[in-house]
């Protein structure tokens, strides 16, 4: 039996939006073990869109990271949107903590398609 068109509407794909995360820094691997120079840190995290309603969200989204996070930068791209933040003074913890609301964020932005 077909399914109701209001059931696959009901569904969400949690494949529209992908995240992922990755490290940046300005010393080399040299400064870091051998020197000891302190160095920026920053952790990226990367939301990339399915779809054309998926990057509107993604791009919405965007605004308000902007608005509410003072220690990051927020970079549309065209797949999506990259989100910096500097984690050179922070702890592990605070690290952690960024990432779960970097991965509530993108729940509540599979709930808004």
């Amino acid at each position: 039996m077909p399914a109701n068109p209001e059931e696959i509407k009901k569904k969400k794909d949690p494949e529209s939006v992908i995240l992922s995360f990755q490290m940046e820094s300005s010393a080399t691997l040299w400064n870091r073990i051998f020197e000891g120079f302190p160095s920026e840190m920053v952790l990226v995290s990367r939301f990339e869109g399915k779809d054309r309603k998926a990057l509107e969200i993604l791009y919405r989204f965007a605004s308000m990271v902007t608005e509410r996070y003072e220690k990051c930068a927020v970079e549309p791209r065209v797949y999506g949107i990259v989100i910096k933040k500097d984690v050179s003074d922070e702890t592990e913890e605070t690290i952690n903590e960024w990432m779960d609301l970097m991965r509530r964020l993108r729940r509540e932005i599979i709930e808004v398609l």
